[in-house]
């Protein structure tokens, strides 16, 4: 409700009176023109109550996200009026490191103030002209992001103030934060997918060294096998196995299996995880959220691997590469997956530990041959970052809002 007017409460006929005495208008004025002139002066103080000035929507909390690239960023702000007035009314836009505890108390927060270096309002005063019955926007502008400690959630009030009678809905509240890495995953759950236009993927063929990567949330294993990747029969990344546990993770070649028991899967927990092979010695590593589970296992697959071969008829045919199928439906992967991605060559440890390498790396790193972010919120088709070979799922995947890294 808008703050009254301090002219205006109950006792209002006081003003037009007093306004007499000013105009020297003698006590013996007809008693019906005195009134005349109390019912004008309450009418106008009441319309001064109704046309107050506020923020034109109720939700006035704006969040920025700082990723480590990001340098500047800009936010709005604006006032409205629910009725014109005949002349300018002015309005400031003052940053109010007083609204924090208020914010924080509302949402239960332990957002500290934004440091003033890290933000500008450039049009600090702002006019609704006259007959208008707004400011427009008014930009607040954040500078020297580069630099924020974005481990720490920040919150800048900008406050509404005005001569003008009463504001309402009168604070903006802009939050800055880490930025969500991944917002959206595929849940692939009896679904699996495959290259798009059936073609050669030139940089998934003759692999001396691979490394395979996926940001996985098994929901649960109801199968014997789950498919990750890869192509049955020859190189293939799958969970589960005869004579093993359904969330254990195999590498399954065409010169035998490998496995370890310390290669467990949590369900309904988000593992990145990260698999290296060398063919020209077999030593394979597997390393879960960057911490090498196990000892190092010696395969006996000697030969190059080669995911490059287009997906064919799955149980007759030319086996090729596949996302979440291997041989039969029900070797699917329920869950979901982000961040799938292919190496031509072994990755070390600070590279695997190198931060926010689980949730995202650059589409032009030395050796990266596809990259699935599978990140589109929409459709059935998901986008190789890398090299282009888009995979067309069976069926649209339902999207799942995530945000990561979890804060």
């Amino acid at each position: 409700m808008p703050r009254r007017n301090p002219d205006s409460e109950p006792g209002c006929q006081v003003k037009p009176f007093h306004n007499i005495r000013k105009m020297k208008i003698k006590s013996y004025l007809p008693a019906a023109i005195l009134a005349a002139l109390s019912m004008t002066a309450c009418q106008d103080s009441f319309e001064n109550i109704d046309n107050s000035i506020f923020a034109p929507t109720l939700d006035t909390e704006t969040t920025i996200n700082v990723k480590a690239t990001t340098t500047a960023a800009t936010g709005y702000v604006e006032a409205s009026m629910a009725k014109a007035m005949d002349s300018d009314v002015t309005v400031s836009f003052v940053a109010d490191e007083s609204k924090v505890a208020v914010y924080n108390g509302i949402y239960s927060a332990d957002y500290v103030m934004l440091p003033q270096n890290y933000y500008n309002i450039p049009q600090a005063e702002a006019v609704i002209p006259a007959g208008g019955t707004t400011t427009g926007k008014v930009a607040v502008e954040f500078v020297n992001l580069e630099n924020l400690d974005i481990s720490t959630t920040y919150v800048l009030p900008v406050t509404m103030r005005s001569e003008f009678a009463s504001l309402s809905n009168d604070t903006f509240y802009f939050v800055i934060k880490e930025a969500a890495l991944v917002t959206v995953t595929a849940d692939m759950t009896e679904n699996y997918a495959v290259f798009a236009r059936g073609e050669q993927a030139t940089e998934l063929g003759n692999m001396e060294q691979i490394t395979v990567e996926a940001l996985l949330y098994p929901l649960d294993f109801p199968n014997m096998l789950a498919t990750i990747m890869g192509i049955e029969g020859g190189f293939l990344v799958r969970v589960g196995d005869a004579g093993i546990p359904a969330n254990q993770l195999q590498l399954a070649t065409s010169n035998g299996n490998i496995t370890d028991p310390s290669w467990s899967f949590d369900t309904n927990k988000w593992t990145f995880l990260t698999l290296t092979y060398d063919t020209t010695n077999g030593e394979c590593k597997v390393y879960f959220d960057g911490v090498l589970k196990g000892s190092v296992q010696t395969g006996n697959y000697r030969q190059p691997v080669n995911w490059n071969t287009a997906s064919g008829d799955i149980t007759d045919g030319p086996r090729g590469f596949y996302v979440g199928y291997a041989y039969d439906a029900n070797r699917y992967f329920k869950g979901y997956m982000s961040e799938l991605r292919v190496w031509n060559r072994i990755l070390g440890e600070d590279e695997i530990k190198a931060p926010n390498h689980f949730y995202e790396v650059s589409p032009e790193s030395d050796g990266l041959a596809a990259y699935w972010k599978m990140d589109e919120g929409t459709g059935d088709a998901i986008h190789d970052y890398a090299n282009g070979y888009d995979l067309k799922c069976q069926k649209a995947p339902e999207w799942i809002p995530v945000y990561l890294p979890a804060k």
